[in-house]
């Protein structure tokens, strides 16, 4: 495939349907990839997480005593699991699937909704922050850092607002791009909000960003060449955008196979895009190219 160029120095990647699979998911809600070219799944209904091999090939599974909603996989193959009915978080080794830690708050109004890896954040020990939870304290939510693999979920309230950035309290999926840039999914809502912090404690620049095209955004991922992809659920496709929100082109829709996508990643190589779709039931598999 041809590749187009939107703007000097802009190439795109394009894709190639590879294959599809399933393994009698319930409803899988969160997609993560790891080090070793591993794809470790959320599934939410039946309190698993599954472990496939690059093309979808039954690896592992681990049962979870709640339903785990999203996942994340640092540079360091470090996973981080949110449980937001059960208020916890689960750290984990994805490719061994053995559970390193829980947190979890005690306080009823605090829970866990999201998680977000920083890309390229080092490989070993980290150069800056790998991971951030989104973090709902009362009508508030915070992209909260987890820094030198320590979860801290306290009490203080304190606590997380001086670590935390401010981010709008009905995010469901949100990307950190970088440190302090985040690009969010709203609940009940057809657009997305990229915020970007310079220090934290500064005003932030924040802005929506409403696309006619895009219809119930589900998730957000980017790739090695700094674009960000937006899955559409209703609108059954997925948005390839710049880091301020500028559309570039939807490479993938029905014709692609492309039906209510509700999470989405590349591999740690970028040489593969995954896709969960039908609401959950299958993952698409597309060679990068």
């Amino acid at each position: 495939m041809a590749q187009v160029l939107a703007v000097p120095g802009d190439v795109r990647h394009g894709f190639a349907y590879k294959t599809t699979f399933n393994h009698e998911f319930g409803r899988i809600t969160g997609i993560a990839a790891t080090t070793m070219g591993n794809i470790l799944l959320c599934d939410y209904d039946n309190k698993y997480l599954i472990l496939v091999d690059p093309l979808g090939k039954y690896l592992n599974k681990l049962s979870v005593d709640s339903e785990p909603y999203d996942m994340a996989i640092t540079s360091q193959n470090i996973g981080y699991i949110t449980l937001p009915n059960t208020r916890s978080v689960l750290q984990i080794d994805p490719d061994r699937l053995v559970v390193l830690h829980k947190a979890a708050s005690n306080d009823q109004c605090t829970t866990v909704v999201c998680v977000s890896a920083v890309p390229n954040s080092g490989r070993d020990i980290e150069n800056k922050v790998p991971c951030y939870l989104g973090v709902k304290m009362y009508s508030s939510l915070y992209a909260y850092p987890v820094s030198s693999y320590n979860i801290c979920l306290t009490n203080e309230p304190s606590h997380t607002h001086s670590y935390g950035y401010p981010i709008d309290p009905r995010v469901v999926k949100f990307h950190a791009f970088d440190v302090g840039t985040f690009i969010s999914c709203i609940g009940g809502q057809s657009y997305i909000k990229v915020s970007k912090w310079k220090y934290l404690g500064d005003n932030v620049n924040e802005h929506t960003v409403k696309i006619e095209t895009m219809v119930t955004p589900t998730d957000i991922c980017s790739d090695n060449n700094g674009h960000v992809y937006v899955s559409g659920q209703a609108s059954n496709n997925i948005h390839r955008l710049t880091q301020d929100g500028k559309v570039l082109d939807i490479p993938l829709d029905t014709r692609h196979g492309i039906t209510q996508p509700v999470a989405l990643c590349f591999n740690q190589n970028y040489d593969k895009l995954y896709i969960v779709n039908r609401w959950g039931k299958s993952v698409l598999v597309f060679d990068v190219i």
